[in-house]
């Protein structure tokens, strides 16, 4: 699809590439927000939030659950490096409800317990809005 209107994915994690294509749009969660790219972007490093990436590439599409990390645009190529990317088809609604539920759960005796506790209940909220949004 390298047609001039297109840039250049790549999603890598610990374990290896997870993808490697050509796309005409990515959306990355940022920690401060969505941020979509298209062909020549001004060059951009940021760090990763939790939530969905999404890859438009042509009349395929990709999507992602990916838990934080950084992404680099550089000359049309696009570096996704985060710690976990799960496929959208493996999101279901009822494994985010029952991390929702453990995360609620979970004690919050200390600003540690508190901050890890925001981090589990914000990772289940954001697999639950990708499990719903299929």
């Amino acid at each position: 699809m390298a047609d001039g209107k297109t840039l250049h994915c790549s999603v890598l994690t610990p374990d290896g590439q997870v993808l490697d294509t050509d796309a005409t749009f990515v959306a990355i969660p940022a920690h401060d927000g969505e941020i979509g790219f298209l062909m020549n972007r001004a060059p951009l490093l940021c760090k990763l939030g939790v939530g969905e990436l999404r890859i438009d590439a042509g009349a395929a599409g990709h999507r992602f659950f990916i838990d934080g990390g950084f992404a680099q645009m550089l000359d049309n190529k696009l570096t996704v490096l985060t710690s976990s990317a799960e496929a959208a088809a493996n999101v279901t609604a009822s494994d985010a409800d029952a991390a929702l539920r453990d995360a609620l759960a979970m004690p919050g005796g200390n600003a540690d317990a508190i901050a890890a506790r925001d981090a589990a209940v914000a990772r289940a909220r954001a697999r639950s809005r990708m499990a719903a949004g299929r």
